[in-house]
């Protein structure tokens, strides 16, 4: 199977970032090879799935779904703060270790065992969301790869994500690093 020939790939990685738009088989394998080298996960859940199976949460690391897809992964409809807060608390009890839910122009709300907040959402003329999930969770994991605390990285991922909804299209919509770390120096 191709997982098994990229696990060299996982040597020096700290991060495993997935998302569903590969066969769930392979993305939980991928997942049991990363936690097998220490290496964190982490989920988008997009495309959103109606359920996951329970094998998956207790591999997942952080979890990043928007309201759709918390909604369907939770069975009750996510759109603010207080919804996502118990969306959140369902996926830490099915085994996640972090949930951030991402609200849109709502905001994000993250959830750890230890700790809970909710992020606004940056004010932006956004004209694309196309890629708006993927900045952000890439924004995130630069953040994390970076060792800076989960709050701030969730902050870089809300900034990512807004940035990215100003342009149209998906890769051309992505911030540079440079472009990133202004935003969020002129917007904290």
């Amino acid at each position: 199977m191709d997982i098994n020939r990229l696990s060299n790939l996982f040597i020096d990685a700290k991060f495993l970032l997935l998302q569903l738009e590969i066969p769930l088989e392979i993305g939980i394998l991928a997942a049991q090879k990363a936690k097998e080298a220490n290496i964190k996960v982490i989920l988008d859940p997009a495309p959103a799935p109606n359920n996951l199976p329970d094998e998956i949460y207790p591999l997942i690391d952080i979890i990043t779904p928007n309201e759709t897809e918390a909604s369907q992964l939770v069975g009750f409809a996510v759109n603010e703060q207080e919804t996502a807060a118990k969306a959140a608390d369902t996926l830490l009890q099915k085994g996640v270790k972090c949930a951030i839910i991402k609200l849109g122009a709502k905001g994000v709300y993250c959830a750890t065992k230890e700790e809970s907040f909710y992020i606004p959402a940056f004010s932006v003329n956004a004209v694309d969301t196309v890629a708006a999930g993927d900045a952000f969770n890439g924004g995130l994991a630069a953040a994390l790869f970076q060792e800076k605390p989960l709050k701030e990285a969730v902050v870089w991922g809300a900034a990512a994500g807004a940035l990215a909804t100003t342009k149209l299209g998906a890769q051309s919509s992505l911030p540079d690093r440079i472009t990133l770390e202004k935003f969020v120096i002129c917007n904290s």
